[in-house]
């Protein structure tokens, strides 16, 4: 590890705080003219051409909303609408100086709750200003995301070196540790890195990235990693929604026969249970085909990194899995509901009969 005194310095760099929140199954993008006074404007990718020669791009143009500025930080404010039911808040801080500096005010910001709140408080005055645009709002669930992004160093720095002789420094700053890392841990932490030019770039983390590259190609970077993230929100949040049914559904019992003439539990469940079929299947495909990409060019490459970093395809799997637990149940309830109607009609059959019956003896006695 190189002595501190020979990490290069930074000359222009930031601190990204991602706030992703899932807030409705979808937003009507075509309602928003101006949130909080503010006129919205389209946030396609803007991808460098020489790496984007593949079809990557959104279906539907998310919108980018500026707000106030957070001057106790010196900080940028911005939402990011996307039409499947997310608001991303970002928070820029700028820096320069050491790196040492850097990396102990990026483990300050990181853990300061104050950020948190402010993108919260920020949410709040958005939601209010698009509530007519949401379709079946729902308490917010999060996730959080931070990017340490630099444009330039006080000298020139390839990325060969970042992976090399800087790798320590560059593991301990992405993970916010405090103390140089072990060899392993330094390997783990840089293993899903990836680079277009000998002057750019980008590890991905769970829960962080480092980004070095000039201003647009960070943008692209970045709007990317956001993307993922707000896959990520989704994800959870139609788990947390089938978890819900599936404790309903066990908590009802669909085994157990009912014993009520009149019963309909197992009819309005099984409604109950196709309705959520549907829904979930639609807002996990429009969610998965929010972004489009086409081929293996650079981008198309960085997203499926992310992508395997956040374990997208591991929560699609769990998702696919509960749904077909869902389906396997719904059955069971239409079968219920089937059974049902067919004692009902036997015993209406059977009453039928023996009212005739009667009223046969009656005349015949007459």
């Amino acid at each position: 590890m190189e002595s501190p005194t020979t990490l290069p310095a930074l000359a222009s760099a930031a601190f990204r705080a991602f706030f992703v929140y899932d807030v409705a199954d979808t937003i009507d993008l075509a309602r928003l003219r101006t949130v909080r006074g503010q006129g919205v404007s389209r946030a396609p990718l803007q991808l460098r051409r020489e790496a984007s020669s593949d079809f990557i791009q959104y279906p539907v143009v998310p919108l980018i909303v500026r707000l106030p500025d957070l001057e106790e930080y010196g900080a940028t404010l911005r939402a990011k609408i996307f039409d499947f039911g997310v608001v991303a808040i970002r928070i820029s801080i700028p820096f320069a100086g050491s790196w040492a500096d850097f990396g102990a005010a990026t483990r300050r910001w990181r853990g300061d709750p104050r950020l948190e709140a402010q993108a919260r408080a920020a949410l709040d005055d958005v939601l209010v200003e698009i509530s007519d645009a949401l379709d079946k709002p729902h308490p917010a669930l999060d996730e959080d995301y931070f990017i340490l992004e630099v444009d330039r160093f006080s000298e020139d720095v390839a990325a060969a070196r970042l992976s090399g002789d800087l790798a320590s420094a560059l593991a301990q700053l992405l993970l916010f540790e405090d103390r140089p890392l072990v060899h392993g841990e330094q390997l783990e932490a840089l293993r899903l890195s990836s680079s277009y030019f000998d002057d750019d770039f980008v590890v991905v983390q769970w829960d962080a990235a480092f980004v070095y590259d000039r201003a647009e190609g960070a943008e692209a970077v970045e709007d990317i990693l956001e993307f993922a993230n707000s896959q990520l929100v989704e994800f959870r949040t139609y788990d947390t929604r089938l978890d819900a049914e599936l404790d309903a559904i066990y908590a009802e019992d669909p085994g157990r026969r009912r014993g009520s003439f009149m019963n309909r539990t197992a009819s309005a469940r099984a409604a109950q249970v196709r309705f959520l079929l549907v829904d979930i299947l639609e807002l996990t495909d429009r969610t998965s085909n929010a972004l489009k990409i086409i081929g293996d060019a650079y981008y198309a490459r960085l997203y499926r990194s992310i992508a395997a970093r956040l374990g997208l395809a591991d929560w699609q799997r769990l998702i696919d899995a509960k749904l077909r637990s869902v389906s396997e149940i719904y059955r069971v309830f239409q079968d219920q509901a089937q059974h049902t109607r067919s004692e009902v009609l036997e015993i209406i059959v059977i009453v039928l009969v023996a009212v005739e019956a009667v009223i046969g003896v009656l005349a015949l006695r007459h």
